[in-house]
């Protein structure tokens, strides 16, 4: 059992200061003073300071680490009310649970000219299960308006000594001071790992380490981001080991091959694999005559895919051995993943489990067996890997849920030994749009008929949005969405994942276009207008996500009616980022009897870097501007 240690932190670029306690002063009628943060406006709320600090105690022969924390904070507009609900993350594992404890929690407002406070009281507090053994406690602070003050302290038990609360310097709104401070006992061993691009600063007081930031701007969310948790200034904690009676020290985690085979050697992960020729007798029958790894590949994927049936739950342990899971035909990703591993082995197909973090999970910095909570398949065929997971009926090869699609996986060969496999899709998605426009300049109608094509990501969504209805229900989504009236619907191949997705739609749309004396003014991009740049940040500090490699491609052409002639259109353009990661371009061609619009929205790359930022913001400022531009006719 562990005793009383030594621990050194591994600690990346921070600098390091002398001890100077903060002060935390009384609430006065001057804090309320504060009715716009001078760093930033637009702030609806800002954090006064949060102080925190986390420790070991002693419980029988092993430890509890309790973690208490101060918190103040200012509500500036109403639209920061949402800030009065906190919501804390606990766990828990079979009779082992962290407990929460809520004290000195106030609400402060001015009233009269006097500072008055209201408690908050118990039935404020609410606990959910969120996934697994982990759980969110929350409490929502009375008597909250704008000018409020807020206070409350946290006090958090865990019997997990392995694990140290991560701390967040940063958040959705200003942090004028936060403070994190550590104390471990001799012996155990943590890596530190600091992250975020926010200056903190290091001291040390005694026997403890202590982490300052002030002035630290809000995180401000804005589409394209996988998991924003990702570039956070925050510090965590990763345990990597311990002293032992004799003075020798047992390392965990020292590197990623460490985790690995931690895991690979757990008995739900690495020996359900090593029973050779699972289900042989069927497997051969399954695969007939198909002799090359990707159709071999197919057919069993397919089997999977088809027959079993997925419990919804992420993971990486198999609880059930590989009979009893190919029996009940259902499992959760371990389960059923591992099972197919096992089966495309007794077809004599390389494949290997390949281990993951989900985007809602984040991505882990540094080797710790719990940096991983999912698992999915990869098949070597030469010096290529191709990505499979069984539990989603609609993918395919290198075609992955969603919840996959994050950075970097490892690859878990039969010795432990293990690869970086990228996540990042790298096929391109194709999304075309043909349509055929007939006005009416009379009764201000536009009926058309509309194609559209789409593959790989992009089919993959379309099926995972409308898989569950029927063409009665996906007509009445369609019209909500272009504010169109769906006269017939045709959509082939929803079910088939191996092709591409063709959707023939004739509509009607009333309103379609602006008519003033003896003019008409049509938008060019008609009912795909993009009416906002979803980039409008002055500064992103984090990478842009695409998902996957896109080319949209539309094509609409307008026939002029009887009496009009074109009296202007907008011109032609091409912009693009310095690297070509996205470009747009539009041309409009016309003649006596039509106008024809196309113009292309490409994302040559799955992620963009944030130094990349102002460029794409700036490709879509300019397609926004072609949007709001007119095509004119004229009665002649």
């Amino acid at each position: 059992m562990l005793k009383k240690i030594l621990i050194p932190i591994f600690t990346l670029a921070v600098t390091l200061v002398h001890a100077q306690e903060y002060k935390i002063e009384k609430i006065t009628k001057n804090d309320f003073q504060e009715k716009i943060y001078a760093n930033d406006s637009t702030a609806v709320a800002v954090i006064d300071y949060k102080i925190g600090s986390t420790y070991f105690v002693v419980a029988g022969n092993t430890y509890n680490v309790v973690t208490e924390t101060k918190t103040r904070l200012t509500i500036l507009k109403k639209e920061g009310y949402d800030f009065a609900t906190v919501k804390i993350p606990l766990y828990r594992k079979l009779s082992d649970r962290e407990t929460l404890n809520v004290s000195n929690a106030f609400t402060y407002n001015l009233v009269n000219g006097e500072v008055e406070k209201t408690k908050l009281k118990g039935d404020g507090e609410f606990f959910e299960k969120v996934e697994g053994n982990h759980y969110l406690a929350s409490f929502t602070m009375p008597n909250v308006k704008e000018g409020s003050i807020i206070e409350y302290t946290t006090k958090i038990s865990s019997p997990f000594f392995t694990y140290i609360p991560e701390w967040y310097f940063q958040y959705g709104i200003p942090v004028k001071f936060s403070e994190f401070s550590l104390k471990i006992p001799e012996g155990l061993f943590f890596y530190k790992y600091i992250k975020g691009s926010e200056k903190i600063n290091q001291l040390t007081i005694g026997d403890k380490y202590v982490f300052k930031a002030k002035d630290i701007p809000a995180l401000k969310a804005e589409g394209y981001v996988s998991n924003l948790n990702n570039y956070r200034s925050s510090i965590t904690h990763s345990f990597s080991g311990y002293r032992q009676k004799d003075g020798s020290a047992k390392m965990y985690a020292g590197s990623w091959e460490d985790v690995i085979k931690q895991i690979n050697d757990r008995e739900t992960f690495g020996p359900h694999l090593k029973k050779a020729d699972f289900e042989k007798e069927f497997v051969n029958t399954l695969i007939g005559d198909k002799k090359s790894q990707d159709d071999k590949t197919k057919v069993i994927v397919d089997y999977v895919k088809n027959n079993f049936n997925w419990n919804e739950e992420i993971g990486i342990s198999a609880e059930k051995s590989l009979k009893e899971i190919f029996k009940a035909k259902s499992g959760n990703a371990a389960e059923i993943n591992l099972l197919t591993i096992a089966m495309l082995r007794s077809a004599n197909v390389q494949a290997y489990p390949v281990l993951l973090a989900t985007r809602s999970k984040g991505i882990s910095y540094m080797p710790h067996p719990e940096a991983f909570n999912n698992v999915i398949i990869g098949v070597e065929d030469g010096s290529k890997t191709y990505l499979y997971d069984a539990t989603d009926k609609l993918s395919n090869k290198d075609i992955l849920p969603m919840h996959n699609l994050n950075w970097i996986g490892r690859m878990v060969r039969n010795d432990g030994s293990s690869k970086d496999v990228l996540l990042e899709p790298k096929i391109e998605s194709k999304y075309n749009v043909n349509a055929y426009l007939d006005l009416n300049p009379e009764s201000g109608i536009i009926t058309g008929t509309l194609r559209r094509n789409y593959n790989n990501y992009e089919a993959y969504f379309f099926r995972n949005k409308f898989k569950n209805l029927n063409n009665d229900k996906i007509s009445e989504k369609l019209a909500e969405m272009y504010k169109i009236q769906v006269d017939s619907l045709n959509i082939n191949n929803l079910t088939d994942v191996d092709a591409n997705i063709e959707e023939y739609i004739k509509f009607t749309r009333e309103n379609a276009f602006d008519k003033i004396g003896d003019k008409i003014y049509i938008t060019p991009g008609f009912i795909f207008s993009m009416r906002e740049n979803p980039f409008k940040l002055d500064k992103r500090t984090y990478p842009i996500d695409f998902l996957y490699p896109n080319k949209n491609s539309y094509t609409l052409t307008f026939n002029i009616p009887a009496g009009y002639a074109v009296d202007f259109v907008p011109k032609a353009r091409k912009v693009q980022t310095g690297s070509n990661s996205v470009n747009a371009r539009w041309v409009i061609n016309q003649d006596d009897k039509r106008i024809q619009v196309k113009w292309n929205l490409d994302y040559n790359t799955a992620y963009a870097d944030a130094n990349e930022y102002q460029d794409i913001k700036a490709v879509f400022e300019e397609l926004v501007k072609f949007m709001d531009e007119k095509i004119v006719l004229k009665k002649i």
